[in-house]
């Protein structure tokens, strides 16, 4: 297998010397909520399609099922991270960091507390260093991997468990313009151990003054998040053997990603039916059941990627020789 895309990624070793390392994503999985709900089960389906002028036409958006959920937050995370740990034979105590994101995070510090407590002590993680992620809303997931990556990848830790966990508390915004959302949570642990998918590099792009909770999808930005990706690593968009984007309407990922570079054939697409929009838990909920139903040939690149108006991240990983 060629080893062309892989970044140089030096750290100290023990003697001071530096020592090349493979950062990899193990383990990866998800946890939906337990009630299987079809789309005209969403709150207010059939008034507010009225009310977006929007066809009534499943197949045309996407529309299928989503996923709702009686466990909070906390039980959500921690059934897909304890899938985590025991897929990658990690002891909760061998965990060197955790960083626990979400698009939105409890209001208050009790809360937030409460919840970090109920995470870390029913996983184990009794020496991991905590870090929290959000404000990136559905890229807030790739944004803790991309700085897991940078974590391990600059030694500061071997192994960092990710853990996602996002629910619809409020059934008004369950349906969306752009989404059909479920209660999900998704986790995975990025270390420099050995592992059969390899981060080849990262690219992002951002314009601040398109921030806007209503605001419009840039190809643009996917554009620049790809060219920054073939910069550092020499793979181009049509090398790439398939593209796991956010489970958004099928019109709408179709524009953002052909606009960003990608043929109609990479784009990974049957999870905006299957899954509904799982918040920023998508590309690994996508990456998962891919695996499962497709298989991976060794040497083939995917890249998952995620975006909000105004901000893009992708993340380039490589499927390695068992």
């Amino acid at each position: 297998m060629s080893s062309r895309g892989f970044e140089s990624r030096w750290r100290r070793g023990s003697e001071g010397g530096a020592v090349n390392v493979r950062v990899s994503v193990r383990g990866a999985s998800y946890e939906l909520g337990e009630h299987a709900v079809g789309y005209r089960g969403a709150h207010r389906f059939a008034e507010k399609i009225v009310s977006y002028e929007m066809l009534d036409d499943a197949e045309t958006w996407g529309w299928g099922r989503y996923f709702k959920s009686d466990r909070d937050r906390a039980e959500l995370a921690v059934a897909s991270a304890r899938r985590t740990l025991s897929m990658t034979g990690c002891a909760g105590a061998d965990v060197d960091a955790v960083i626990l994101c979400a698009a939105e995070f409890p209001s208050s510090v009790d809360c937030h507390a409460s919840y970090c407590r109920v995470v870390l002590e029913t996983l184990g993680l009794e020496n991991a260093f905590v870090i929290g992620v959000t404000l990136g809303r559905c890229n807030t997931l790739l944004s803790a991997v991309h700085l897991a990556d940078r974590l391990v990848a600059s030694g500061t830790y071997d192994s960092v468990l990710v853990i996602v966990s996002d629910r619809i508390t409020d059934e008004e915004r369950r349906f969306q313009q752009f989404a059909l959302f479920s209660d999900a949570a998704a986790s995975c642990l990025v270390t420099a151990q050995p592992g059969d998918l390899a981060i080849v590099a990262t690219g992002s792009a951002l314009d601040p003054s398109a921030f806007d909770a209503m605001g419009r999808f840039s190809g643009r930005l996917g554009r620049v998040a790809a060219d920054g990706i073939t910069r550092r690593c020499g793979v181009r968009p049509d090398e790439i053997s398939v593209v796991l984007p956010p489970n958004l309407f099928v019109p709408i990922v179709r524009m953002s990603e052909g606009q960003s570079g990608f043929r109609p054939d990479q784009l990974y697409l049957r999870n905006i039916a299957n899954r509904g929009h799982c918040f920023s838990a998508d590309p690994l909920v996508n990456l998962v059941d891919r695996q499962h139903a497709d298989g991976t040939r060794p040497g083939e690149y995917v890249l998952l990627t995620s975006s909000v108006p105004g901000s893009r991240v992708s993340i380039l990983a490589q499927v390695l020789d068992p």
